[in-house]
């Protein structure tokens, strides 16, 4: 009987990538070829892996050779800020006197406090201009050639900084024409002030205030924590921050006539009466937000106007024109621009008016409900 072979091929091509495949895996079971000694024979020396070391290496293996994790680590994206978790419609980006298409009205109704108000506010006590050799790290209103036009205010106003006062406390309403006068004061001083909004049919502040006081009681309201004084009349109020964080003397702007410059206040918040004047339903902040503002600003008093209405308490730094408080923000962040807002329970910093307003409704607004009993 004839016996016959076949003779089995393989193909080379599979057998090639087998031992590629291989190489890896065979890496990792092979133990480390000892160190050559001169004064030894060649010789090679085996070592037994423990079944615990065959699996430990076989994982590391194969999470070093897994192509489905590499691809996963590759496309990982970094998670959204919480700005960026709102998604904001309006610009974020700080642009100086940019003014948005449908926030154009809002400006010009906002402008007008400013003109019929003849300004005040606007100006620290004690501004001046000044011509001064040009440093980038100082803020200025523009440079000319090696020079650039510095402004400045009274020196008692720098030397109340210095003593690191605490804020007064205002309990006020933005569509309020009494309540302008003292803000303008504050600002004209550039006072840090704890503003607690009282709009109409409010819950918060003002009810605060009608149980302390009475239901009579009427705004604005100021408590200084520095001296412990309470009052209660806008006039008063005047007569008692000048003397005691200014120079002593209150501008004829907030004095002229008994009448005129409510007045002239009132007429100034017409086109826009009815915003900052009743409350909304809001949800309040742990910590109270910082504002750097100053009143005569239209950008600044549409992010008060929000504020009021949300009844959201904030802490304004005060930045008139000459004010030193310009600088610190510059210091701060890198430019000066207002309104500049800061939020302590998110850890948000926003430039834009439009933008902060957005931010305020999205973060503390509630929706109304068509439902007012159950």
């Amino acid at each position: 009987m004839t016996m016959s072979y076949r003779r089995h091929h393989h193909s080379p091509p599979l057998l090639l990538l087998f031992l590629l495949l291989s190489i890896p895996y065979a890496a990792a079971f092979s133990s480390p070829s000892p160190k050559a000694d001169s004064s030894s024979s060649k010789s090679t020396t085996s070592t037994t892996l423990s079944p615990s070391t065959v699996t430990s290496k076989l994982a590391n293996v194969l999470q070093n050779n897994n192509p489905f994790q590499r691809k996963e680590k590759e496309e990982e994206v970094p998670e959204p800020t919480f700005l960026e978790s709102l998604g904001l419609e309006s610009n974020v980006e700080p642009k100086r006197f940019y003014v948005s298409s449908d926030q154009f009205l809002d400006i010009v109704g906002a402008s007008f406090p400013a003109l019929f108000r003849l300004g005040t506010g606007i100006f620290a006590e004690g501004y001046k201009l000044s011509l001064t050799p040009q440093d980038s790290s100082k803020y200025t209103i523009f440079s000319i050639g090696k020079y650039q036009l510095s402004e400045t205010c009274s020196p008692s106003l720098l030397e109340r900084r210095r003593r690191n006062i605490q804020p007064i406390i205002l309990y006020d309403m933005e569509a309020c024409p009494f309540c302008r006068k003292v803000r303008e004061c504050v600002s004209i001083l550039s006072l840090d002030v704890t503003f607690c909004p009282c709009p109409k049919n409010g819950i918060k502040s003002r009810q605060k205030i009608k149980d302390k006081y009475g239901d009579d009681t009427t705004f604005p309201v100021m408590i200084d924590p520095n001296t412990g004084i309470e009052l209660f009349d806008s006039d008063d109020i005047l007569t008692y921050l000048f003397k005691t964080y200014g120079d002593g003397v209150v501008p004829w702007t907030l004095t002229i006539g008994n009448a005129l410059v409510p007045l002239t206040a009132a007429l100034g918040l017409l086109p826009r009466f009815n915003c900052g004047l009743n409350a909304k339903y809001s949800n309040a902040p742990s910590q109270p937000l910082t504002l750097y503002s100053y009143e005569g600003s239209p950008f600044c008093k549409l992010v008060r106007e929000t504020l009021t209405e949300l009844e959201i308490g904030h802490t304004q730094i005060s930045c008139p024109r000459g004010s030193s408080n310009r600088q610190a923000l510059l210091d701060r962040t890198g430019r000066f621009q207002v309104p500049y807002l800061e939020d302590p329970n998110t850890g948000v910093e926003l430039f834009e008016s439009q933008a902060i307003c957005e931010y305020l409704r999205k973060v503390y607004g509630v929706l109304d409900t068509p439902v007012k009993y159950m």
